[in-house]
C-alpha cells in the first residue's frame, strides 16, 4: 500500500462539495480535509489513486493500475504546490515573500495562475483579488482554524492592479500581504496532475479534487449538483464529456454567524446574493475562476469576460437557478444538461 500514512492530528469532516458522480440515485459523500497533508490512501476496490492534500480529497479514477512511477509523480507535484502557493504553510513561498515584501518570479504556474487573476480582477471591478488573504485570517479562517473573528477592524483589502507584471512574470507584494489563490489555484493543480497521467499514456481517467474536476476520455461522466440546502437533492445534472467542472458555495467553507470563504475585495465582507454556483470549462483552472467569478457576475457575463468557460450555473439563497451556456457548450465538453425546478 504505497504513500499509506494515517490520518494527521489536525482535521475536520465538512460536507461534500457540490459535485457529485450521479449514477440513477445521485449520492452524496464525506470529505475529511486537512491542510498540509499529502497521505494517498489505495483505491477501495478498484484501478487509480486516493490521498488527502491541500486540505482536501483527492479521488483519481483510472481503468487499470497506474504505471510504475506515476504516484509518487503526482505526489510530488501536491507537495511542490502547495511549498509555493499555501498561506497555510509558514514555509510557502507566499507566506515568506509575504511577510518579508518584495518581488519574485512566480514560474509557469505562478504566470497562469496571476494572469488569469488580473483578467477575474477587471472582469468583477476588483472584486475577485488573491490579497484576500489577511481578511480571511481576521475573519478567522486561518492557518490554526480559529474560526472566530479578530477584535478590530481588519486593514483594508491592497488593490491588485500593478502587483504582477506580466511581462516579466515578476509577482510584489508589500509586507504583510497574504496572499490567497483559492478562486484558481485547485483548479491549476488538477490540470496539473491531469498532465501527469497523459504523459503518462492514459487515455481514460477523472480527477476529482473534492469537486475540482477534470475528466478525459470517451466515457461520459454523469454528475449532480448538490443542491447547497439539502445534499439529498440536486439542481440539476452534468454528462460531462472532456472537460474541467468546479463548484463553489458559501455554505461548505463556513462559520460563525454568516462567515465563509468567499470575499468581496471591494468591501471585505462575504457575499450574499449567491450561495452556490458551477462552472464547465476547457480546463479544470478556468471552471474554478468561473465558479468564482459567478458570484459577481449573471452567468452570461461569466461567459463573455473568460475565454474557454463554457457553461455556468448560480443559484441565490432563495432561488432561482440562472444559467448561460448549457444549450451551446460544445457537445464534446458537456454531452448534455439538465436543471430541476
Amino acid at each position: 500500500m504505497p504513500w499509506s500514512r494515517s490520518r494527521p492530528r489536525r482535521w475536520r469532516e465538512m460536507s461534500a462539495t457540490l459535485v457529485t458522480r450521479a449514477g440513477p440515485e445521485p449520492t452524496t459523500v464525506t470529505l475529511v480535509t486537512s491542510p498540509g497533508s499529502y497521505a494517498a490512501i489505495p483505491a477501495d476496490g478498484g484501478p487509480g489513486m486516493r490521498f488527502d492534500g491541500i486540505g482536501t480529497r483527492w479521488v483519481i479514477d483510472t481503468p487499470e493500475d497506474l504505471p510504475l512511477g506515476v504516484e509518487a509523480r503526482i505526489m510530488a507535484a501536491v507537495e511542490e504546490f502547495d511549498h509555493e502557493w499555501s498561506r497555510f504553510r509558514e514555509d510557502s513561498l507566499v507566506s515568506v515573500v509575504g511577510r518579508e515584501g518584495g518581488t519574485v518570479p512566480v514560474g509557469d504556474d505562478g504566470e497562469a495562475m496571476m494572469r488569469l487573476y488580473t483578467r477575474l480582477a477587471a472582469a468583477t471591478d476588483g472584486a475577485v483579488n488573491p490579497l484576500i488573504g489577511a481578511r480571511l485570517e481576521h475573519l478567522g479562517y486561518d492557518r490554526s482554524y480559529r474560526l472566530t473573528e479578530a477584535p478590530g477592524a481588519p486593514d483594508p483589502i491592497p488593490d491588485w492592479e500593478g502587483r504582477f507584471r506580466g511581462t516579466t512574470a515578476l509577482l510584489t507584494l508589500p509586507r504583510g500581504t497574504v496572499l490567497d489563490v483559492g478562486a484558481v489555484g485547485k483548479g491549476r493543480l488538477v490540470d496539473i496532475v491531469t498532465g501527469i497521467l497523459r504523459r503518462a499514456r492514459i487515455a481514460d481517467f477523472t480527477v476529482d479534487a473534492g469537486g475540482d474536476m477534470r475528466h478525459v476520455g470517451d466515457e461520459v461522466l454523469r454528475v449532480a449538483l448538490e443542491h447547497p440546502f439539502d445534499p439529498s437533492r440536486a439542481v440539476g445534472v452534468l454528462e460531462l464529456g472532456e472537460a474541467g467542472l468546479a463548484a463553489s458555495a458559501t455554505n461548505r467553507r463556513a462559520w460563525a454567524d454568516g462567515l465563509h470563504h468567499v470575499i468581496d475585495a471591494r468591501t471585505g465582507e462575504p457575499v450574499r446574493d449567491i450561495v452556490a454556483t458551477w462552472a464547465v470549462a476547457r480546463s479544470a483552472m478556468l471552471a474554478d475562476a468561473a465558479s468564482t467569478a459567478a458570484f459577481f457576475l449573471a452567468p452570461q457575463a461569466v461567459l463573455d469576460a473568460l475565454d474557454g468557460v463554457y457553461a455556468v450555473v448560480s443559484m441565490g439563497p432563495h432561488g432561482p437557478v440562472r444559467a448561460a451556456g448549457l444549450d451551446t457548450a460544445p457537445t464534446t465538453a458537456l454531452r448534455s444538461a439538465r436543471l430541476f425546478d
